[in-house]
C-alpha cells in the first residue's frame, strides 16, 4: 500500500481543504444568499454535467487507467494511444449531444412544471458537460502516469475558491443571477484548461496517431472493455443523479436542494476512500497483470477496514453537530435530517466494501458488472418512483441506500466466488459498537447554547473517545503505523508500534 498511502494522504489534504471552502459555499453562502430552487438548480446542472460527461465518454476512461500499461512505450508515444482515446471521447461528445438536443422539449417539458428554472438554464448542460469530460480525460491520463495530485488540487480546492468569488460577488450585488449561472458554469472550465496544460507539460504523452499491427490489436481488445464499461459502469455515474432528477420532476427543485445539500455534507466521507481508489486502481491493474493474487488479497482487505473506521469516524463527527450546521442555514434545511441519515450510512456502506468494484471491473470477469449495473439502475428508478412519491427528499435517499446495499452486496459476493477475495473479518464488529457508542455518549451532553462551543466539546469527545478506543485495541495495524509515525516526527511516543 505504499504508493496508495503516501499519494491518497496527499490527495485527502487537498480533498479536505476543499471541503472546507465546499463547506462555506454549501453551508453558508448558497443557502443564505440563493433561493432554495436557484441552490436547487445550481446543484442538478453540476451532477446532470458528470451524467452527461459519463455517457460521452463511452467507457474510454476506464480504459485509459487499465490499459496504459500495454500500451506504454519508452519513447512516450505510447503506440498513440492518446490520440486515439481523445478521438474517442470528441466522437462521443458530438454523439450524445446531438441526442440531447433531440430530447430537448420533452425533457425540457417534463420538469416545465415543478422545476421551470431547469426547463430555462437546459442548454446551459452542454458546455458545462464538455468541460467535465475532459476534465475526466485529463484525470484518467494523469491517474495512469501516476500523477494524481494536480487534478486533485485544481478540482478540489482552487475550482471551490472560484465559486467562493462568485457567489461572493452575487451576495454584494455585482452581478444578477442570470450572470452567477452563467460564470458558474464558465469556471467549470478552469480545471479542464489546467490539466490539458499539465498533462502536456509532463511530457509523458504525443498527440500524434501511430497505427501498427500492435496498436490495431490493443485499441481492438481496449475497445471491446470500454464497451462493456460503458453499458455497465455508466450506472455508477447516473444512478446518483437519478435520485436528484427524479426528485426535481416529482417534487421540484426547492426539496431537491435540499437533499442535494445533505448529498454534498455526505461527499465530506467519501474523500479519503475516493483518494484512495483515484491511487489504488492502477495498482490493483498491475496486481492482475502480475498476477499477484495474495497482493490482491492483502490490499482489498487494508482498504476496506480503513475506509469503515474513517468513514465511521466522518459520519460520527457530522451526524453528532448536524443540529450546529442546521442553525447556519435557513430553517427548511433542518428538513433533511434523515435524508443525511439515509445518505450517509449508504456511504459508509460503499466505503466498506472496499476494492470489490475495482477489483470486478478491471478483471477478466469485467462483463459482469453490466449485468450488475442493470439491476442497480432498474432498481434505483423503481424505488425512487415509490418511496419520493410518499416520502418526498427523504423516500429519495431510502431508496439510495436500499439500491447501494444490494448492488455492493452482489459486488462482494462476485468476487469471492470468483476469485475468493473478500476484505472482511467478524473483529469490524467493534467499530459498529464504537460508532454506537459514541453517538450515545454525545447524546447525554447537554446542548450548549452557542454553536462553536457545542461542535468544539461534542467533537472532541466523539474523536477522543472513538480514535482512542481504535487506537488502543490495534484495530488496523495501517492506522496504528501512520499514527506512530506522525507523533513520532513531533517528538512523541506512546508505546510500541503496532
Amino acid at each position: 500500500m505504499g504508493i496508495v498511502k503516501r499519494n491518497s494522504i496527499t490527495i485527502t489534504i487537498l480533498s479536505y481543504l476543499g471541503i472546507v471552502v465546499g463547506y462555506v459555499n454549501k453551508i453558508l453562502l448558497f443557502p443564505n444568499f440563493l433561493s432554495e430552487e436557484q441552490v436547487g438548480l445550481a446543484n442538478i446542472l453540476v451532477s446532470m454535467a458528470v451524467m452527461y460527461a459519463q455517457f460521452s465518454a463511452m467507457g474510454i476512461n476506464s480504459t485509459i487507467v487499465k490499459f496504459f500499461p500495454f500500451f506504454r512505450t519508452p519513447d512516450r508515444r505510447h503506440n498513440g494511444f492518446f490520440f486515439w482515446t481523445a478521438l474517442g471521447v470528441s466522437l462521443g461528445f458530438v454523439l450524445f449531444t446531438t441526442l440531447f438536443l433531440i430530447f430537448r422539449e420533452p425533457v425540457t417539458e417534463y420538469y416545465a412544471q415543478k422545476s421551470p428554472l431547469l426547463s430555462k438554464y437546459y442548454l446551459l448542460l452542454i458546455p458545462l458537460g464538455f468541460t467535465t469530460l475532459f476534465f475526466n480525460f485529463f484525470t484518467a491520463w494523469l491517474q495512469a502516469l501516476y500523477k494524481t495530485v494536480v487534478s486533485s488540487f485544481v478540482y478540489e480546492v482552487a475550482l471551490r475558491l472560484l465559486v467562493t468569488a462568485e457567489i461572493s460577488l452575487y451576495a454584494l450585488g455585482a452581478i444578477d443571477f442570470e450572470q452567477f449561472i452563467v460564470g458558474y458554469v464558465l469556471i467549470y472550465f478552469v480545471p479542464t484548461l489546467v490539466l490539458l496544460v499539465y498533462t502536456l507539460w509532463t511530457r509523458r504523452i504525443d498527440l500524434r496517431p501511430v497505427w501498427t499491427g500492435r496498436t490495431r490489436r490493443l485499441l481492438s481488445v481496449a475497445a471491446v472493455y470500454g464497451l462493456w464499461q460503458y453499458l455497465g459502469g455508466t450506472s455508477m455515474y447516473i444512478v446518483p443523479v437519478i435520485d436528484q432528477s427524479m426528485l426535481a420532476g416529482m417534487r421540484g427543485l426547492a426539496q431537491q436542494a435540499v437533499y442535494s445539500t445533505m448529498a454534498y455534507m455526505v461527499a465530506a466521507m467519501l474523500t479519503p476512500y475516493r483518494s484512495m481508489i483515484k491511487v489504488a486502481t492502477p495498482v490493483v491493474t498491475n496486481l492482475w497483470k502480475e498476477r499477484d493474487m495474495e497482493g490482491m488479497r492483502r490490499i482489498s482487505r487494508e482498504m476496506s477496514l480503513v475506509n469503515l473506521i474513517v468513514g465511521s469516524f466522518l459520519f460520527l463527527l457530522i451526524w453528532v453537530n448536524l443540529d450546529n450546521i442546521f442553525s447556519l442555514m435557513p430553517g427548511s434545511y433542518s428538513d433533511g435530517r434523515y435524508v443525511f441519515l439515509f445518505l450517509g450510512l449508504a456511504r459508509v456502506m460503499d466505503m466498506y466494501s472496499g476494492l470489490n468494484g475495482t477489483i470486478l471491473v478491471t478483471s477478466k470477469k469485467y462483463r459482469y458488472d453490466f449485468t450488475f449495473s442493470l439491476m442497480l439502475v432498474a432498481l434505483t428508478v423503481a424505488s425512487n418512483a415509490l418511496l419520493i412519491p410518499r416520502w418526498g427528499m427523504t423516500g429519495a435517499a431510502l431508496a439510495t441506500m436500499i439500491t447501494v446495499l444490494a448492488y455492493n452486496a452482489i459486488r462482494i459476493a462476485s468476487v469471492w466466488k470468483f476469485y475468493r477475495i473478500q476484505p472482511f473479518a467478524l473483529s469490524d464488529l467493534l467499530v459498529v459498537v464504537l460508532a454506537a457508542g459514541c453517538i450515545g455518549a454525545s447524546a447525554l451532553v447537554p446542548p450548549m447554547g452557542h454553536f462553536i462551543a457545542d461542535g468544539l466539546i461534542r467533537s472532541a469527545l466523539v474523536a477522543a473517545l472513538y480514535g482512542g478506543a481504535v487506537y488502543s485495541l490495534k484495530l488496523s495495524p495501517e492506522i496504528n503505523r501512520t499514527i506512530d509515525r506522525t507523533l513520532s516526527r513531533l517528538g512523541i511516543r506512546l508505546g510500541r508500534r503496532a
